[in-house]
């Protein structure tokens, strides 16, 4: 997919995971409970390269674990490393449950 090694993209996906966390840690999302995760399920190419991610985020309320859609939209880039998760914009939308990530470039 991108021209870097493994590494990159794994700690990409922990810095993604941080980053979704703080901001389910602002006081109007926190009756939602505690964000557990992000499973990336497809991947959207254009001529080779990943342009949209989309998978499962889950969270652990009152109510137990909840599988939510998740989507990660991503600019055009030719490395993981390239890739900011710190600068993303995040929606999150409690009532579809849904978490959407739009990326920019560092």
């Amino acid at each position: 997919m991108f021209s870097d090694d493994q590494a990159a993209e794994h700690q990409f996906w922990i810095d993604l995971h941080v980053r979704v966390c703080c901001e389910m840690e602002r006081p109007i999302f926190r009756r939602l409970g505690r964000f557990e995760g992000l499973i990336p399920k497809r991947y959207y190419l254009l001529d080779g390269v990943p342009r949209r991610i989309t998978g499962v985020a889950w969270t652990m309320g009152a109510r137990g674990s909840e599988n939510w859609k998740f989507s990660l939209t991503l600019p055009f880039s030719t490395s993981w490393s390239d890739l900011s998760p710190a600068e993303a914009n995040v929606v999150i939308t409690p009532e579809k449950m849904e978490i959407e990530v739009e990326l920019g470039q560092q």
